[in-house]
């Protein structure tokens, strides 16, 4: 059977579900849920690309320059707090996804029409038959974010499991996933599955959330995924995910996010630009079952470095941006220092596991480099039923209580032999800032791999009423991975998150 085929027949029997279920009490999260369950148990089938040829060789500004109409917004007409536009298949997006839209009295699909949308200068060669072969590749949601009187994209899913949102007064900047199986891994290749359906509910007049349903589909996965998303100056969103498997999975990444970094203070260079800094995040925050804050500011690197850390029973962890000074990027179009910060919070114990930090090589800003999740202690197998719960918070704040000192900004010491490198850490925070010069502190550090480290310092910094923390470190040997972790203490008392770092001589 053709693979248009399948996918026809699939989106019929969806269809017929939510028609079905619509004439009693309309769609709910368990609907979904079976409809994943009931798929994972026939063989995968990839969904098939648009026909037209054109559309799928459109390059960016081609692809940008169709746009969306705007009297065909969804839910316009009834001036609902949510309204929702849809992007058409091409470029990189080129297989179509199945829209329902669901309210009190019915389900219906949403079907594509090309004359939906405007067709500008760049896009204006697409004929008829190019135009109608298309469909719907994603949609993005908008809301009042920051006046009430005009609504702002808040949200956007495009492009296998990814999505982006922001808060009040924020730009796009890292994007979540649903899932994420083989990022890095030595025997196999890293698997995408799709978002393939999504099920828009339609909120009340005066709603301040909004529930998205939606199915996952991968050779490995199928998934039912609950969406409440509560935009705000922390812009939130909770979900709900059920994952029925097909076969063994070798790494299972568990509310994955991707970001960029290029180079910061940390770095040896800024690679011949003017911009001091270049990345959309900075570093990643874990908070532990103990109570540890840690923090691994993002880096360079000329290979890929993949960190482990063990999460078991974890409380949150996330990409954040946590420099917000302008003077440190001078970029006046990309603003990343408006970048969000992605902070995930279980909801229920997740057990046993880790989270891992995967770090490409990059020489430009242009691809997410960065890839973060949690994976759990057992790896799942055929058959298995996995449910979890969390929340994602799209912030410009810290998730760390106030009162902890965080690191503000790693800078290195490049100029020395390869076997020998001085470290500057510098820690903020409200509590640090109040104490006197003199306060006698206790530099909790420690290195691995035989790494000596030597000439242990700390001292407040008047300018800025930040605490500095500088040592060397030195090995005999090259090529091998020393982790660091240094934090500040006050009579055995953590008064700062426990920094960290991997120094890779070479």
């Amino acid at each position: 059977m053709k693979t248009h085929l399948i996918f026809a027949l699939l989106a019929a029997a969806m269809l017929a579900l939510v028609i079905s279920q619509s004439r009693k009490d309309t769609l709910s999260f368990e609907n979904v849920i079976l409809q994943a369950q009931n798929l994972a148990a026939e063989p995968w089938q990839p969904v098939q690309a648009v026909d037209s040829q054109r559309l799928q060789k459109l390059n960016y500004d081609q692809y940008r320059d169709i746009r969306w109409k705007e009297d065909q917004t969804l839910w316009r007409r009834l001036g609902l707090p949510f309204q929702i536009k849809f992007f058409i298949t091409g470029h990189l997006h080129n297989t179509p996804i199945t829209l329902f839209q669901v309210n009190r009295d019915s389900a219906r699909q949403l079907k594509f029409a090309a004359d939906y949308f405007d067709y500008g200068p760049l896009a204006s060669d697409l004929n008829v038959l190019d135009k109608a072969s298309g469909g719907f590749s994603g949609f993005r949601v908008h809301y009042p974010l920051n006046r009430p009187d005009l609504l702002d994209e808040v949200l956007v899913f495009l492009g296998k499991s990814y999505f982006r949102s922001l808060a009040r007064e924020q730009v796009y900047g890292l994007s979540a996933r649903g899932l994420a199986i083989d990022v890095h891994t030595p025997a196999t290749k890293e698997e995408f599955p799709k978002f393939t359906a999504f099920w828009l509910v339609q909120p009340g007049a005066n709603d301040k959330r909004l529930t998205l349903y939606a199915l996952l589909d991968g050779p490995s996965v199928t998934g039912a995924y609950e969406f409440n998303v509560t935009p705000g100056d922390a812009t939130r969103i909770d979900v709900r995910s059920v994952l029925f498997f097909r076969k063994k999975v070798v790494q299972l990444g568990i509310a994955p996010m991707s970001s960029m970094f290029w180079y910061g203070e940390n770095t040896s260079n800024t690679f011949g630009g003017f911009r001091p800094e270049v990345h959309d995040s900075d570093g990643l925050l874990i908070r532990g079952s103990n109570e540890e804050w840690l923090w691994r500011p993002l880096s360079w690197s000329k290979n890929t470095q993949v960190n482990t850390f063990a999460a078991d029973h974890l409380k949150g962890f996330g990409l954040l941006q946590r420099d917000r000074n302008f003077n440190n990027y001078q970029d006046l179009e990309v603003h990343y220092q408006k970048r969000p910060s992605l902070w995930i919070e279980p909801q229920g114990d997740w057990g046993r596991g880790e989270v891992k930090l995967v770090q490409f090589a990059t020489d430009n800003e242009y691809w997410d480099n960065v890839v973060a999740f949690w994976e759990p202690d057992k790896a799942p197998e055929k058959g298995d039923r996995l449910e979890l719960a969390y929340t994602l918070h799209w912030t410009g704040d810290e998730p760390s209580p106030r009162t902890l000192g965080k690191s503000v900004a790693t800078r290195i010491d490049y100029q020395e032999a390869p076997y020998f490198r001085i470290f500057v850490v510098d820690f903020a925070g409200d509590q640090l800032a109040g104490l006197p010069p003199e306060t006698p502190l206790q530099i909790d550090l420690s290195a691995d791999n035989d790494a000596v480290l030597d000439k242990i310092h700390h001292q407040k910094n008047i300018n800025d009423n930040t605490w500095r923390v500088t040592f060397t470190a030195s090995v005999k040997t090259l090529h091998q991975a020393v982790e660091l972790r240094a934090s500040l203490k006050q009579n055995d008392i953590a008064l700062t998150e426990t920094w960290t770092s991997t120094w890779i001589p070479q």
